[in-house]
């Protein structure tokens, strides 16, 4: 398969090398998807596309796979788990995982209040995240690590949370107008 990440476990190491998957800490991941509602996740895939691109498979285009990720998360899933460092061995499954994608991105445009958006979506993509920071240590150990935040994503939590606020008065609001509401 070409570009496929298994390739990346031969790349050069060294403080130039660069990480195969984009190199965001597990802690920085999760505080930016769920203070994000969610929306730090499609930057996350659009930087992962990219790198797949970068590694030698030219013809994917990162903004369509992100645009559509509902249906082109699996490819990325079981790219990240052929890539798995042989120490760390990825345990979880693509389909499954894909599917939790899916079905979380149901949920979110049919049920979920917003504020818990970032949750429900970042449960299936957790794994692999874990394996590719797994990697990117195995791979480039000396690398810089992104695992600090700047203003850009001080900002995007801020307006997270300002979001998440206006979104759970106005869900409260709503269902209080139901209870009073006689047909």
């Amino acid at each position: 398969m070409p570009g496929a990440p298994s390739d990346a476990r031969h790349a050069a190491t060294g403080a130039d090398a660069p990480c195969p998957w984009w190199p965001v800490t597990t802690m920085k991941f999760v505080v930016m998807t769920v203070g994000t509602i969610g929306l730090y996740h499609y930057y996350w895939l659009y930087a992962n596309w990219q790198r797949l691109r970068e590694r030698g498979d030219g013809t994917l285009s990162p903004f369509w796979r992100t645009f559509f990720a509902m249906f082109t998360v699996y490819t990325l899933f079981a790219r990240a788990k052929e890539s798995a460092p042989r120490s760390a061995p990825a345990r979880w499954s693509a389909e499954l995982l894909a599917g939790a994608y899916f079905l979380a991105n149901i949920a979110m445009l049919m049920a979920v209040p917003p504020w818990l958006a970032g949750v429900v979506v970042l449960l299936p993509l957790l794994p692999v995240q874990v394996t590719m920071a797994r990697l990117n240590d195995a791979v480039a150990p000396n690398a810089p690590r992104n695992d600090r935040l700047t203003a850009a994503n001080l900002a995007m939590l801020a307006l997270g949370a300002l979001f998440a606020a206006a979104a759970f008065a106005l869900d409260r609001e709503v269902e209080l107008l139901l209870q009073d509401w006689e047909p």
